[in-house]
């Protein structure tokens, strides 16, 4: 590109709410014992918490609209934890809700309707914080094992003082200056438990991770082009905060939040990030621009030599042969597409941008007998911010190419060399960290937060950034402490590396450096498309059946899409002070792992993708 696990669960959703709002992704799981149930509707971004849960772990839930006629006081003693998204809520709906709380019911919510307040201790002072940053208290149990630091929210927090509600994290108006209030609370409320977060947790997740809505579609960085980088100019990141992955440690402590309303209840299998119990993934890939396959042949051999396989994006496909491509796809290589609509990029447009995408699709399944590019970076990152009627649409882009089978984008991207704002994604080498503040692939969301059925991955260490200053130093760096923070740290990262086979004059010492380092830590490099196919594996599996009885867990996960690596249960190792004693799994017993993970103990079970089994969990005192 020139510039001028863990196993995740499928969602469960009542089916006329996916009719109405959400992707075949999102199908029904009929399930008497799902725990958790999520209320929102297609705005506020409601819908979004449902990919929170998902990059979370907890595949066990349902998604239903508020004003749905089946949700009464008897439907939501159902679950064990409600969450209730940003609504108004009726006169009868707050009771409703109080009712719930009191009775022995947990909810939690997010930027919560006012007439809630007591459910929370909480008391209304009146105003807001407008695009603040949260302090995450780490002495609370909630908060045992998060980051010391302030953390940056998007959106606006509504203005509390505590009236018997405890404190989880406070306000701050920036970076260093408390504003005293209270940004998440938890209270005990009747025989229930309400926890809140003050502000709009999944609006705040999407604009951090996608950028500025307001730019879409303008020029904002100086540098030739509209990029979605431009989406992120302003002062939009903190930079300073690129090493925490501030995104993902807000989605982490909601975790810890469902986890500890749980802790009344039963423990909840969950899902580890990455696959097997690995703690961090490298991706390679590489623009093929105007180069010839001669001119690959070098770079491909000696990523193979190191047991590493790289994605290869195709601008030209008159320049290499059918026989080439096949070569590397059978050494387990990715060849995909590099749509270039270089001619628009100034202004480009929703119609023009499908058909580069359309006519490359057709290419490439002429040429190569590739039936369709799967993950995509376009070249010059040329981002369309209009939608079909020519409207400011920070998604256009991602709609798009979901709209052409694209299912993970790469289009997002650290470099801001020569920009007007100078370097405004943030550091180089070691501190440079993930500017769209997590680590994470996850789905795109449209401007109200339905999903898109694409990932979006960062491509966070890339070549031509540092080729420009000659800092092979840097560009090894960058990938070196992305790793370091991940494997060590729990700044958990998935690296997306960008080496171009025009600039390896440049990249092969750095690259080759990155490559021994990876290996001599165990972690693995792989192409984008054998991401993708982990992650749909992962989203498609679920938990069912889950009961909690005499002290035994058990529930079944489901299965069927498979895949080279294994998918990791997570489940906590203590409850109520009983400890993991036995776990068989299929009737078998099961050996597992005991990991520290953002301070808790959890015991870790690999399983294999596509293959259906029955977990039994014991825990004795």
């Amino acid at each position: 590109m020139k510039t001028g696990i863990c196993l995740f669960l499928g969602l469960l959703i009542s089916s006329q709410y996916a009719e109405t709002y959400e992707p075949d992704s999102y199908r029904v799981r009929n399930n008497s014992t799902v725990p958790i149930l999520i209320l929102g509707t297609n705005n506020n971004f409601g819908l979004y918490t449902g990919e929170i849960l998902k990059a979370e772990g907890f595949n066990e839930f349902q998604i239903h609209s508020i004003p749905d006629t089946k949700i009464t006081l008897d439907y939501l003693k159902k679950f064990d934890v409600v969450i209730l998204t940003e609504n108004n809520l009726t006169v009868k709906q707050q009771a409703m809700f109080a009712r719930y709380v009191k009775e022995g019911g947990n909810l939690i919510a997010f930027r919560p309707d006012k007439k809630l307040s007591n459910v929370f201790g909480i008391v209304d002072i009146g105003g807001t914080v407008a695009d603040g940053y949260i302090f995450i208290n780490t002495n609370e149990e909630i908060g045992n094992g998060m980051v010391t630091g302030s953390l940056q929210f998007h959106g606006e927090a509504d203005r509390y003082d505590l009236k018997g509600g405890k404190k989880i994290a406070t306000l701050f108006k920036d970076a260093v200056t408390q504003a005293e209030y209270p940004a998440v609370v938890i209270n005990n409320y009747g025989k229930g438990h309400g926890m809140a977060f003050l502000y709009n947790l999944p609006l705040s997740i999407v604009y951090t991770r996608q950028g500025n809505y307001r730019n879409a579609g303008q020029e904002m960085d100086g540098i030739t082009g509209i990029r979605a980088m431009d989406l992120f100019t302003n002062g939009w990141v903190d930079t300073s905060k690129n090493i925490l992955n501030q995104a993902d440690e807000q989605m982490r402590l909601l975790s810890h939040g469902i986890e500890k309303m749980n802790s009344y209840t039963r423990p909840l299998p969950r899902f580890w990030y990455f696959p097997d119990t690995l703690k961090c993934l490298v991706t390679l890939n590489n623009d093929g621009e105007d180069n010839k396959e001669a001119d690959f042949q070098k770079q491909f051999e000696d990523v193979d030599s190191k047991g590493a396989k790289m994605t290869l994006y195709v601008k030209e496909v008159e320049l290499i042969s059918k026989a080439w491509i096949n070569t590397w796809i059978k050494k387990g290589f990715e060849v995909s597409g590099h749509p270039d609509d270089v001619k628009q990029a100034v202004n480009p447009d929703w119609k023009t941008m499908d058909a580069v995408y359309k006519t490359l699709n057709g290419k490439l399944n002429r040429e190569y007998g590739i039936d369709s590019m799967h993950t995509v970076t376009n070249h010059w990152f040329v981002w369309c911010g209009k939608d079909e009627l020519g409207a400011s649409d920070f998604s256009a882009q991602a709609r798009i190419e979901e709209k052409n089978g694209i299912r993970l984008d790469c289009n997002y991207a650290h470099y801001d060399n020569n920009s007007n704002q100078g370097h405004f994604l943030g550091a180089f080498g070691t501190n440079q960290g993930n500017y769209t503040g997590s680590g994470l692939a996850m789905k795109f969301a449209d401007l109200r937060g339905n999903l898109i059925n694409v990932y979006q991955q960062l491509n966070n260490v890339y070549d031509q950034q540092y080729m420009e200053h000659d800092d092979k130093d840097g560009f090894y760096n960058c990938f070196k402490g992305l790793m370091d923070r991940s494997l060590d740290s729990g700044v958990y990262s998935f690296i997306s590396v960008k080496a171009h086979n025009a600039e390896y004059f440049f990249s092969e010492v750095p690259l080759m450096k990155m490559l021994d380092y990876a290996n001599s830590r165990g972690i693995p490099v792989w192409t984008e498309l054998k991401l993708l196919d982990f992650l749909k594996a992962k989203d498609e599996a679920a938990f069912t059946d889950i009961n909690w009885a005499n002290n035994q867990l058990s529930f079944k996960i489901k299965s069927s899409l498979t895949h080279s690596n294994g998918l990791s249960c997570m489940v906590p190792f203590i409850y109520k002070g009983n400890k993991i004693s036995k776990i068989t799994s299929n009737g078998v017993t099961q050996s597992y792992s005991v990991k520290l993970i953002k301070g808790f103990d959890y015991a870790l079970i690999t399983i294999r993708p596509g293959v259906n089994y029955n977990i039994i969990i014991d825990y004795i005192n």
